[in-house]
């Protein structure tokens, strides 16, 4: 019994301790109207103008990597396709919210291209929006009209007033 417990108490501080740098993936960034966005609720479609599952690697904040899904021996792995350089900021503006559609963190030992990255812990379905660093809705991935759009599935409402 000892045993068993020492075990799990090693493994949560191995979960603790990263031994490489930490990555987000997301979908690429969007603009969205405030005045849109502050009437989004439960059910609502988001479409996002992606006609392919296009994906982003952020670190701390900036975007860092191009990536695409490649699926290989029953799982799938995302492929960096191209390192971004230099960051184009997108500001905040008086009309226009920048949206961060998250997947999850996932860690790399190296980050180049060609490069393949296994995401088997996170969900591809399931997104996280964010906006100026605050968790504002979660959704799924949906297809509309042959496009990806994002279907709202809990609005953060105690978030929306700060």
């Amino acid at each position: 019994m000892k045993g068993e417990t020492q075990a799990v108490h090693l493994a949560r501080i191995m979960q603790k301790h990263k031994l490489y740098p930490e990555y987000e993936l997301a979908l690429p960034l969007v603009k969205v109207k405030k005045s849109s966005f502050k009437k989004l609720t439960q059910g609502d479609i988001l479409l996002l103008g992606l006609d392919g599952l296009e994906l982003i690697l952020l670190l701390e904040g900036c975007v860092c990597a191009n990536a695409e899904i490649n699926e290989a021996q029953n799982s799938f792995k995302i492929k960096i396709t191209n390192i971004v350089e230099k960051t184009d900021i997108l500001n905040h503006s008086k009309k226009y919210e920048i949206l961060k559609c998250s997947f999850g963190m996932l860690q790399s030992r190296k980050l180049e291209v060609g490069h393949k990255i296994d995401i088997a812990q996170l969900n591809l379905e399931d997104v996280t929006l964010f906006t100026e660093g605050r968790k504002q809705a979660e959704g799924k991935l949906v297809k509309v009209d042959d496009e990806i759009a994002i279907q709202i599935i809990k609005v953060n409402k105690n978030e929306k007033q700060r």
